[in-house]
């Protein structure tokens, strides 16, 4: 957990590089997923979920699409005060968690499929050919071994 000190000048210091950090700098910590903290620097209080907003707010501001529409927003001001509140927030966090697994699960399928060494297109050519004479060799009738020709004298067991 990476903690970050809020100041009253509204500047954030981050204790593990000793420096002044920026919005920009903080967003990027939460892409490379840092868990963060950000606490006021004389009282303690947790404020890692205003710095949050504010980011996501100046993403916005910056021309990102938004992930929470108005029709979300006023949905989730309705859940404030309501004492379902307390599952919501879990179930929430839940699925946009699943969510993001499923989309790493695909980003991870996709790198693999379009960066694998793909053959030239002659050999390409070669290696189908190569495999449909192998696939025409097994449907092709096999020979029988030929039967034995029967003699003309019949055995006694057969009279």
């Amino acid at each position: 957990m990476r903690l970050l000190k809020k100041y009253p000048n509204r500047r954030i210091y981050d204790t593990k590089t000793s420096q002044f950090v920026a919005l920009a700098e903080i967003r990027q910590m939460i892409v490379d997923r840092e868990s963060i903290r950000v606490v006021h620097s004389k009282t303690g209080e947790d404020l890692t979920r205003s710095v949050l907003m504010q980011i996501i707010t100046e993403m916005e501001t910056e021309g990102h699409e938004s992930l929470l529409t108005n029709r979300i927003l006023e949905e989730l001001i309705r859940f404030y005060g309501d004492k379902i509140v307390a599952l919501i927030g879990p179930y929430l966090e839940q699925q946009i968690l699943q969510s993001i697994a499923a989309q790493d699960l695909l980003r991870e399928n996709l790198t693999k499929a379009f960066t694998q060494p793909y053959p030239a297109p002659d050999q390409a050519i070669k290696q189908m050919v190569e495999q449909y004479q192998q696939f025409a060799a097994g449907l092709a009738p096999k020979a029988e071994p030929a039967a034995p020709e029967a003699d003309d004298e019949t055995t006694d067991e057969y009279k």
